[in-house]
């Protein structure tokens, strides 16, 4: 099975004309400054299940705004909505109530779609193609011509980091390639938004840092990144904001820089006794062998702990997170609506 076209498909812009074009013809509209990336308003959604077709609510009143340029994630356990939530944006599932605009566009519009590229949480290629011809035949829907394949795929092959693989088939890439490969397939047409369901899930160490990398790297280039995780380190290191959703209904939203602000950190650092009274006033500390372990409240405080270290020339074992901000709040969050159900 595949799972090429993830949403109604986008058109690439033809390069021979001035002014690019969207799917059914419609010209690719400038997006105003200051318009959202993304703007949820009140999104509700319906589904029946069991025998008797009981309805029952997927989701409820999210809203939120998305601004341009930056990671934007959606953190809840599994069955929090995370994914229906993604699939009522992007038009897969009819919404039961509620607005979703892209840059300012309704999202059924061909030109709100064509500025969007979809990563499913498990996407389907066919095994048999190359990465290379997987990009072909999916630029092919795009109505891409085949200059602009040419010029665009090798881009992209570079930035998802599979070159030397592009000619390798599928059924040989481990599962962080795979991932990379269907990123290249969301760049294709170089859309503004990207919205990744659970993109590093099932990957081992190595392939949650490049796809990190990778995702960080996109950002810099000025995408804006919309993705969903059960997993609060890999939002802490990538995300700029975070929504939390449970039960179907967002119960946070926040800067992580507000939430890294409440972290506890630990500095482990080999100090010559004299140089450490001091200094370290004002700071709990505890010794384990020849180390102190230092505490430091929020990422102002680490960033002062660290400077003076360097300063002092102490030398730095390591630095850890004794208790996450996002955590705390995430449990905190999960606690309340379990108390209410």
């Amino acid at each position: 099975m595949q799972q090429v076209v993830n949403i109604p498909p986008r058109t690439a812009p033809d390069p021979r004309t001035e002014t690019p074009k969207a799917l059914g013809g419609s010209e690719v509209q400038h997006t105003p400054a200051g318009v959202p990336a993304l703007e949820v308003v009140d999104l509700t959604r319906d589904f029946r299940s069991g025998f008797r077709r009981k309805r029952q609510r997927g989701i409820e009143g999210i809203s939120f705004s998305v601004p341009p340029g930056i990671v934007f994630a959606l953190l809840g356990h599994n069955g929090a909505g995370k994914t229906t939530t993604i699939n009522c944006i992007l038009d897969l599932v009819h919404s039961g109530g509620g607005r979703v605009r892209i840059f300012g566009r309704e999202h059924t519009e061909p030109s709100a779609r064509a500025a969007v590229g979809y990563l499913p949480e498990r996407p389907y290629f066919f095994e048999h193609l190359s990465g290379r011809e997987l990009l072909r035949f999916s630029a092919g829907l795009l109505h891409m011509d085949r200059a602009r394949q040419a010029k665009e795929i090798p881009e992209i092959l570079a930035t998802v980091g599979l070159e030397e693989a592009a000619d390798q088939r599928l059924r040989k890439y481990s599962k962080g390639m795979l991932q990379r490969i269907g990123l290249g397939q969301a760049l294709l047409g170089d859309p503004d938004l990207l919205i990744l369901d659970e993109p590093m899930s099932g990957l081992d160490p190595v392939g949650r840092r490049q796809v990190r990398e990778l995702l960080q790297g996109l950002r810099d280039r000025g995408k804006t990144i919309i993705f969903s995780s059960h997993i609060v380190p890999d939002i802490e290191m990538l995300a700029d904001e975070v929504a939390i959703l449970n039960r179907g209904r967002l119960v946070a939203h926040h800067p992580l820089a507000d939430l890294n602000r409440s972290t506890l950190y630990e500095v482990q650092a080999v100090i010559p006794s004299n140089r450490e009274p001091q200094v370290l006033e004002g700071y709990t500390l505890t010794r384990h062998g020849g180390a102190v372990h230092i505490q430091a409240d929020g990422v102002e405080e680490l960033n002062g702990l660290l400077t003076l270290g360097a300063e002092r020339r102490w030398k730095i074992l390591g630095v850890g997170t004794r208790r996450s901000g996002l955590e705390e709040l995430f449990m905190q969050t999960r606690d309340q609506g379990e108390a209410k159900s």
